[in-house]
């Protein structure tokens, strides 16, 4: 990719694309494929290994105990190829795809055809569509449009992907080779944004994989930007109808601010988007409405947040503090200013009405509050 960008800018002789794209083979290979052998002379046959079908290391009969309990007898009834672990493996193993996607687009900078590249680009959406059906992910617009019916068992293989570094950094790359502001970005971003707290919650301890959590929140604020005030109103109730709190930390904490950070830009790319007359065609007046209700129960979340969080912070202190002593005012705001998402509350401000205006600065006049909000 590096190469790639190298050679876009620099007029060489010879660009780094390649001459043909090879003949893709059918991208999902069906369970009940045989294994592929290698033949050795006086050896017999060398399975192949293969993700999809691995081969036990070991035959034992089933358990008949009456010891064996319901849940561990289900538990063993369940294929191997169904099971959600190997299922995100062999999406792993397919988002090599993804190198054919971007053969495509070297292919098509650097080449012209005939028919413009329709057929290249048709080819390049085939194989996006087809890895995200891989991840398995539940549209809540296509099923009846009501994010809070879903479970973590809709998203099972989607959550076993990205608890794997390789997995996350599978879900940015394929995130930044998606069409901007289209349906398939939206329906994986929504996917994220549910799962804000086990995506970004902490940072890992190895610097490897602090850095692919990063950058992945680097990547999906960028689809923020690309997206119409519908998208960005229903990925912002996912948040709301998460089952999990999302850490609503502030911007540059040393936990993690991943998803604070892909929040502000959700906000901001909404103030943008009704604020600036070039984009006014991007809404009309259902969307207003829907992006007004995401966002009064997005607010109401994040003052929920900032007042079980400022109560916490100043329990804290008083248990610190020696008794009859009052709790010193310099380490009580710094206390409290490391722990509020001070630039979430900024970004909210273009969106209050009057009602949450007046919430706010109730919250901004708490001892210890004034002039942080």
């Amino acid at each position: 990719d590096c190469l790639g960008r190298k050679s876009a800018r620099a007029k060489l002789r010879h660009h780094f694309c390649p001459t043909h794209l090879r003949d893709l083979p059918p991208r999902a290979r069906a369970n009940t494929e045989p294994h592929a052998f290698l033949r050795v002379d006086a050896l017999g046959r060398l399975p192949f290994s293969s993700v999809r079908r691995p081969r036990p290391l070991l035959e034992v009969d089933p358990p008949n105990s009456s010891a064996v309990t319901n849940n561990d007898q289900k538990a063993s009834d369940i294929p191997l190829e169904e099971e959600p672990m190997l299922a995100a493996r062999v999406t792993i193993e397919d988002g090599l795809c993804l190198l054919d996607v971007d053969d495509i687009d070297r292919f098509l900078q650097f080449n012209q055809l005939q028919d413009g590249g329709a057929q290249m680009r048709q080819r390049r959406q085939v194989l996006l569509e087809g890895l995200g059906a891989l991840l398995q992910l539940v549209d809540p617009l296509g099923k009846s449009g009501n994010t809070d019916e879903l479970a973590q068992k809709d998203d099972l293989v989607f959550l076993r992907i990205v608890s794997l570094p390789k997995g996350r950094k599978l879900l940015a790359r394929f995130l930044q080779l998606l069409p901007p502001g289209g349906e398939l970005m939206r329906i994986v971003c929504m996917s994220i944004f549910r799962y804000l707290r086990f995506l970004f919650g902490g940072l890992p301890s190895d610097p490897g994989e602090d850095e692919i959590t990063i950058n992945l929140a680097r990547v999906v604020s960028s689809c923020v930007h690309s997206m119409d005030l519908r998208a960005l109103s229903v990925c912002l109730a996912s948040v709301v109808c998460s089952s999990e709190q999302p850490p609503l930390r502030p911007l540059g904490s040393p936990a993690g601010d991943g998803a604070s950070f892909i929040l502000k830009s959700v906000l901001d790319r909404a103030t943008k988007l009704m604020t600036d007359s070039r984009a006014a065609g991007n809404y009309n007046t259902t969307n207003l409405s829907l992006w007004k209700a995401s966002f009064d129960e997005f607010f109401n979340l994040l003052t929920k947040y900032c007042i079980n969080k400022y109560d916490t912070v100043m329990q804290s202190l008083r248990m610190q503090a020696k008794p009859n002593m009052a709790i010193d005012e310099s380490d009580s705001a710094k206390a409290i200013k490391r722990e509020m998402p001070v630039d979430l509350l900024h970004a909210c401000l273009p969106h209050l009405n009057d009602q949450q205006k007046k919430q706010l600065l109730d919250l901004s006049q708490r001892p210890m509050l004034v002039g942080q909000s």
